[in-house]
């Protein structure tokens, strides 16, 4: 099983008034590694199209441990890598280090495959199982999940949207690309940069929904989100520490 290390630079436009990268920049980062290290492994969207075989990985749950967030101009590295799976699910750690080689960043993340045509979960095939490493215990720990993460009901909540989807926002699943979840749930809190994050995506946004945002403090400082339909269907709920 091979590690992957990409390297990248904080850019200008990937930064708020502070100049310090946003949390979406650095989920952008992790995205972009874990699908180089795909295409390394030999189980990419590429490499499944190569084989005719109509199917892609989709992101279900994530989590994100910021120790500190890169500066403008500073490089930073990413190392990923599978770390085991079970029949529908898999799962790939993150660590991204800083400039001067100190971890600044965690990360974990569960993966499911799609059928393109039907959008249904398909079995993951056994040569992807093969090219884990099984029984490696995540970065953030032995449960690094919130068991069931659900928004709480009957309390009072801060609303934003709501938010159109737009064509620039699909990605080559054909739905909403993940990072644009964080940029939404997030909208609220206005700069938020916090130091933890766990999202669980429940279903597909397509280009022309409208989607509404809100969010629910907790009472030890937790923060809960929901990005959902007008109909109230959720897409995503998370809960991020500041």
């Amino acid at each position: 099983m091979q590690k992957g290390e990409y390297s990248f630079k904080v850019r200008s436009y990937e930064c708020g008034a502070d100049g310090f990268a946003s949390l979406p920049a650095v989920c952008n980062y992790l995205q972009e590694a874990a699908s180089l290290n795909a295409e390394e492994l030999g189980f990419s969207k590429s490499n499944f199209d190569a084989q005719g075989e109509n199917i892609s990985w989709v992101l279900t749950r994530f989590a994100v441990k910021m120790i500190r967030y890169p500066r403008w101009e500073e490089d930073v590295k990413v190392v990923t890598f599978p770390r085991g799976g079970r029949k529908i699910v898999a799962w790939r750690d993150f660590e991204i280090k800083g400039a001067d080689g100190d971890t600044i960043a965690l990360a974990t993340s569960e993966w499911m495959l799609i059928d393109l045509k039907t959008r249904k979960i398909v079995s993951i095939p056994e040569s992807v199982l093969n090219a884990c490493d099984f029984g490696t215990e995540s970065v953030l720990g032995p449960e690094p999940f919130t068991a069931r993460l659900k928004f709480p009901a009957d309390v009072n909540v801060e609303k934003t949207g709501p938010y159109k989807a737009q064509y620039s926002h699909i990605d080559l699943n054909g739905h909403v690309n993940n990072v644009h979840y964080v940029a939404w749930l997030l909208e609220p809190l206005k700069a938020a940069r916090p130091s933890r994050l766990e999202i669980v995506f429940r279903s597909e946004t397509l280009a022309g929904d409208e989607v509404s945002v809100e969010i629910a403090r907790g009472a030890n400082g937790e923060i809960y989100h929901r990005v959902f339909s007008p109909e109230g269907k959720d897409h995503v709920v998370a809960l991020s520490s500041e």
